[in-house]
């Protein structure tokens, strides 16, 4: 298969195959300063698509001297790079899903400097052993630091809430103190919240992914999937339904605090404001325009703190949250008033197809 080349910030002399993530699977194989990057394929999780990256593994015909994988121990990927090194002396390097994100931006745009990352997905393993997804980061290739996030909620059903986002509506709703979706029987309402109360199957994530799914649930647009992104793609699709005049500055407000020198970023106000809306009988096409119109401005707000306390001026945008067309074209130019200059991808995707580049352009920075 063909490749893509792509310069690298950073020079390493040593070979580094990276191996990507779950989802969206991609190779990329950078030695001194150049980066060969294949490009995303299928979910590791299924057979067919895992015998496929294994064979891709299997054309390249080099032997790395360090394998970049992702920080989740239970991906695919991660157990075939630990596998690849046993026996052989290799060096396997563990590169965290939502810095491999900014990183990859980082490298797509050639960009010099410290930057600030903004790295918004459905799910990602956290260093704090929580699932990641609405991440704030300040730093460079060779150091990230992460400085802001979505206040954590809980999952409950763990994975099974991503084919459900009712299941994460009703953990917004639950947990914010207001009426749970009169869709759901008493029977299911009265588990969810044991599993929520007693922290059974219910991890806790910061994912800005669960946040858009829960939002379609909760005005009734989507409460299960057939694929991934489908809720929040609709949700998308029904702002074309809202009238011209409606104003675009109209908008929901996320609250946030300094929680020990990291901003945590509070949806509450949000959630509050949907239900508000849905009991004054607002259009769906009017509570998700004002849904992302907050996200778009959160997304600023934050970035103009960030700026204050580590003078920085260049934000990267990354995660498959950027797919979303009306997101990125909003939140850039609010950005770029605000005196900052702005990139998202150029050749690479949003989408975890861009992890592998990511992964070894950290670990050639290290």
């Amino acid at each position: 298969m063909a490749y893509i080349k792509i310069g690298l910030i950073n020079r390493r002399k040593k070979k580094i195959v990276a191996l990507g993530a779950q989802s969206k699977s991609s190779l990329c194989f950078a030695k001194g300063d150049a980066a060969y990057f294949s490009g995303s394929g299928g979910d590791l999780a299924d057979l067919k698509d895992l015998k496929i990256f294994e064979n891709r593994i299997k054309a390249l015909k080099i032997k790395p001297e360090i394998i970049a994988c992702d920080l989740h121990p239970e991906y695919a990927s991660t157990k075939l790079a630990d596998n690849w090194v046993k026996g052989e002396g290799l060096k396997v390097k563990s590169i965290q899903h939502h810095e491999a994100h900014v990183a990859s931006c980082i490298v797509d745009n050639n960009i010099k400097g410290k930057v600030i990352g903004v790295a918004f997905d459905g799910t990602g393993f956290g260093k704090d052993g929580n699932i990641w997804g609405g991440e704030f980061f300040t730093g460079s290739l060779k150091k990230m630091k992460r400085v802001a996030h979505l206040k954590y909620i809980p999952m409950p059903g763990g994975e099974a809430s991503i084919k459900r986002p009712w299941q994460m509506a009703f953990s917004y709703l639950y947990t914010s103190n207001l009426p749970t979706l009169t869709r759901l029987d008493k029977d299911r309402s009265g588990l969810l919240a044991q599993m929520i109360d007693k922290g059974i199957n219910s991890p806790l994530t910061s994912s800005m992914g669960r946040l858009f799914d829960a939002v379609a649930a909760i005005i009734d647009i989507r409460s299960e999937v057939e694929y991934e992104g489908q809720a929040a793609i609709e949700l998308e699709k029904a702002i074309s339904c809202q009238p011209s005049a409606f104003s675009r500055k109209k908008r929901y407000n996320f609250k946030s605090k300094n929680e020990d020198g990291v901003i945590v970023i509070d949806w509450k106000p949000v959630i509050k404001g949907i239900v508000s809306d849905l009991q004054n009988k607002k259009t769906k096409a009017e509570i998700s325009l004002k849904f992302h119109n907050a996200v778009c401005y959160m997304i600023k707000d934050v970035c103009v703190i960030l700026r204050k306390k580590y003078k920085i001026t260049k934000v990267c945008m990354s995660g498959g949250v950027f797919q979303n067309k009306y997101l990125a074209k909003h939140t850039k130019p609010l950005l770029e008033e605000q005196g900052f200059k702005v990139y998202l991808h150029k050749r690479l995707p949003a989408h975890d197809g861009n992890i592998a580049l990511g992964q070894a352009a950290i670990v050639a920075g290290i």
